[in-house]
């Protein structure tokens, strides 16, 4: 479960920092979306891990076995995360700060970015911590 809350967070906070860059290229909103990503990646972290990876006892299920099935359900877990996280925080700070612009950036290609990077470093982390 601490893995699908790790990798949303990273998610969260790099598809918020990418995709407030890409709309306004604006440092000072780049920060406040990057902790928006982090704050949104904490809470679509924790209820995904919770939907996924149950509780016995009071305790976590271990999603991670040993051996090759480690980076498979570390990747999984990290998908778990990272995809709600960077969905819903890439709408978020779109939302937010494309429907006042004029000339706007393209949306599609904020929207798209934003997302991609999101994903691929929530995964990226997932599968780091498993391995280390």
């Amino acid at each position: 479960m601490e893995l699908t809350i790790l990798s949303a967070m990273m998610a969260g906070a790099v598809s918020g920092a990418v995709t407030g860059w890409i709309a306004r290229r604006n440092p000072l909103l780049c920060i406040v979306a990057f902790l928006i990503g982090i704050f949104g990646g904490m809470l679509m972290g924790t209820g995904m891990g919770h939907l996924f990876y149950g509780q016995v006892d009071g305790y976590d299920l271990p999603p991670i076995k040993s051996g090759c099935s480690a980076l498979v359900c570390s990747g999984l877990a990290g998908l778990a995360g990272s995809l709600p996280t960077a969905l819903f925080v890439t709408a978020i700070i779109a939302f937010m700060t494309l429907r006042h612009l004029h000339p706007r950036p393209h949306r599609g290609k904020t929207v798209l970015t934003g997302l991609s990077m999101g994903l691929i470093t929530g995964v990226l982390t997932a599968l780091m911590m498993a391995v280390v």
